[in-house]
């Protein structure tokens, strides 16, 4: 229980963007610690250990402890918070070096935990500004180097470095340092940017697939209300009126029975042929509200099942060119199905079309639908939300489409859908 709470509260405490800063972090400051231990606590001399380098060992080993703490509780809102925490690692670093006189390779190590964190808590401009000061307080520690006297003294063994020579290597050691610290601080903030960068293209990328997702969504559900509307009309004017006109036969063939028995036969053979009239209807309308007409089937099999049904219909068969090399999103697919049916249906209703021509193809850049009839023809701007246009119009919106309409009277229809590949890439990603 105790320690589902401890893994609880780290989890609230998290204030990375993603573990590799974290993982990085820790690396760094384990690496510190093992630098930062001193020779009397290895080997031989951990028997008696010097109690002066044992409190020096203590306390630096206190500050990097607390620099890695602070490394759960990040400032997130106001900059004077921001620039005191900045403030605070600073020192941190610094006690050890002021309480040991030494300056060593612990604070690179220690430095870079701040580059990483001046990455997350600043700005781009306050973290450049951030990076500079911290190189800055590198420098004054150049005077901190008690190995100065120890260096001298080993080196005067040779009779040939002179002083002067032995102040050009401290001079060009420090500078060496310089350059090192500088380099190191550089080249990580470089990385830090670009993993930061990555991560937030990474989170306006997820943003807007989840928007286009629920966009998507949106429109899919308009999409089905207006197409269970349409269909409820279709059921009243198409279906309904063959059942007014069965009815209306069937009772002249009741009315004929007795008298003429030949007239009512031909009543009811009417009324028979009225029946698989509205049969049929039924079975198309009921098709279309099929929830998932691509059950198991490709596109491309769905479409020519749908020309077939379309064919059997009215009579006519398209000619359709369907060129599918692109993979697409199960969403894309059902879309261009139910734009399709769209089309036809408003081409046997409305159209008194004998020819349709169909094309599919998906092209590097985009997704290209052409359907075009020769029938009668209407004004695209008096019919923009007749005759499944909306629809068509909310689908292809959904998808950042573009929907273009060409007609006149008695010149037919030309619909041309062009849909962008990156769209489809983003929803077959989600």
């Amino acid at each position: 229980m105790l320690n589902t709470k401890m893994f609880s509260r780290l989890k609230q405490l998290k204030t990375y963007p993603f573990g590799l800063f974290l993982w990085l972090e820790w690396i760094l400051l384990g690496s510190a610690l093992l630098v930062e231990l001193p020779s009397n606590y290895i080997g031989a001399e951990y028997s008696n250990p010097n109690l002066s380098v044992a409190l020096k060992f203590t306390l630096s080993l206190l500050c990097m402890l607390l620099l890695g703490a602070m490394g759960l509780k990040l400032p997130k809102k106001k900059n004077f918070h921001k620039w005191l925490y900045f403030s605070t690692q600073i020192t941190l670093i610094w006690l050890p070096v002021i309480s040991s006189n030494q300056y060593d390779f612990l604070s690179l190590f220690s430095y870079l935990i701040v580059v990483i964190r001046n990455g997350l808590i600043f700005k781009q401009r306050q973290c450049w500004l951030a990076n500079i000061l911290l190189f800055l307080s590198f420098i004054p520690s150049l005077t901190f180097f008690d190995s100065f006297s120890e260096f001298q003294a080993t080196i005067s063994r040779y009779q040939t470095v002179t002083f002067d020579d032995y102040q050009w290597l401290i001079i060009v050691g420090a500078i060496s340092n310089l350059i090192l610290y500088a380099l190191c601080i550089i080249i990580f903030w470089v990385l830090v940017h670009v993993l930061l960068r990555e991560y937030k293209s990474q989170q306006q990328l997820a943003i807007a697939r989840e928007q286009l997702r629920q966009y998507a969504l949106k429109a899919e559900d308009r999409a089905t209300v207006h197409e269970r509307n349409r269909i409820a009309r279709e059921i009243h004017d198409s279906v309904g009126h063959v059942l007014t006109a069965q009815t209306i036969q069937l009772n002249n063939a009741i009315a004929f029975w007795n008298s003429e028995p030949t007239k009512a036969y031909q009543f009811l053979t009417e009324a028979k042929e009225l029946v698989a009239t509205a049969l049929k209807e039924i079975r198309y309308s009921v098709s279309t509200l099929r929830a998932d007409p691509l059950a198991e089937k490709s596109l491309k099999t769905a479409i020519s099942e749908l020309f077939q049904e379309f064919s059997s219909r009215t009579g006519i068969v398209p000619h359709y060119n369907i060129n599918l090399t692109y993979s697409l999103a199960e969403e894309t697919k059902l879309t261009v199905y139910r734009i399709l049916q769209e089309a036809l249906t408003n081409i046997a209703k409305h159209s008194e079309a004998t020819a349709v021509i169909v094309e599919l193809q998906t092209f590097p850049e985009h997704l290209y639908l052409l359907i075009e009839d020769n029938g009668k023809g209407f004004y695209p701007e008096q019919n923009t939300t007749g005759f499944g246009l909306q629809g068509m119009q909310e689908r292809v919106t959904a998808l950042k489409g573009n929907i273009k309409i060409a007609s006149d009277l008695k010149q037919g229809c030309n619909i041309t859908i062009t849909i962008p590949y990156q769209t489809l890439l983003l929803i077959n990603s989600k």
